[in-house]
């Protein structure tokens, strides 16, 4: 498949000057990635769900650019059929450490990001209670995928919590925002010396719950989500915090959507072992 592939990239991007090194890039559920002559990183997506969604990020990335504080990809190869996407790589590490400014540059960032008006980089302002209907389309589906997998009271618990999330009032009186939707580690991209260089990876970008692009750090890196969330301004609503728990204790149920829709066991077993450990951080 990569040496398809290459072919594919040298065909449709003869500004390259051809192909010297041609390096897989692993972990995209969506598309396959190549970091190309070192210094190109190539998207080609897996099916017209993901091309879809390349496109979309191939009209967002140029508007949004001006727009925010630091380096996002900028579409430079672009091709319409097949979608493909390619941008200049962005010099910078996934953030595994705490040291330097960049969390504070985070925060400053996702200020800026959410401050953006959807319309500027051609999107629609949508409602916390249009968002509460699609997510409440989301979490059926999810339910319906992993609740057998857990024990009784494990899907007691889980229901619980989805109930309390999705009829309480309380939970959708935010301001929404366009949102990165898909903000881990492995998206933000710090210096050597700690500053932030940039956020990757935009496909699951929206209008949407400011709580999304914080909801991963508060949890798994609190110390860089609370510095974030200061420079931010502190939580934007009274229920930010109950919010951010439920969309971390969501976040593997969707490893084991893909796990059994594409990926294999390992994503199942690793998904819902994160729903299970995930669980146990909600009240019962």
């Amino acid at each position: 498949m990569t040496q398809a592939h290459r072919e594919l990239v040298e065909r449709l991007f003869p500004q390259l000057g051809g192909i010297a090194s041609f390096e897989p890039i692993e972990g995209g559920w969506t598309c396959d990635t190549y970091e190309v002559n070192g210094e190109w990183i190539v998207q080609l997506p897996r099916g017209e769900p993901a091309a879809e969604r390349l496109r979309a990020q191939i009209a967002l990335l140029p508007e949004l650019q001006h727009e925010v504080s630091a380096q996002i990809p900028l579409p430079e190869l672009v091709s319409e059929d097949p979608s493909a996407m390619g941008y200049r790589r962005l010099d910078g590490s996934p953030s595994t450490g705490d040291d330097g400014i960049w969390p504070e540059r985070l925060g400053r960032f996702l200020y800026d990001l959410h401050m953006v008006p959807p319309e500027f980089v051609g999107l629609r302002l949508r409602s916390p209670e249009d968002i509460r209907r699609e997510r409440r389309d989301e979490c059926s589906r999810l339910r319906e995928v992993v609740a057998p997998l857990l024990g009784p009271a494990e899907r007691s618990r889980a229901d619980a919590m989805l109930a309390g999330y999705l009829d309480d009032d309380r939970n959708w009186r935010f301001a929404s925002c366009l949102t990165h939707g898909d903000l881990g580690t492995e998206h933000v991209l710090v210096s050597p010396t700690g500053d932030l260089v940039g956020l990757i990876d935009w496909e699951e970008a929206s209008v949407g719950d400011p709580v999304w692009d914080f909801a991963s750090w508060l949890h798994a890196r609190p110390e860089a989500g609370e510095r974030a969330l200061a420079a931010y301004g502190g939580a934007p609503d009274d229920r930010f915090r109950e919010r951010a728990l439920v969309s971390f204790a969501l976040m593997p149920w969707h490893e084991v959507e893909y796990g059994l829709a594409d990926g294999g066991e390992s994503f199942i077993e690793s998904g819902l072992a994160g729903a299970r450990d995930r669980l146990t951080l909600i009240a019962p």
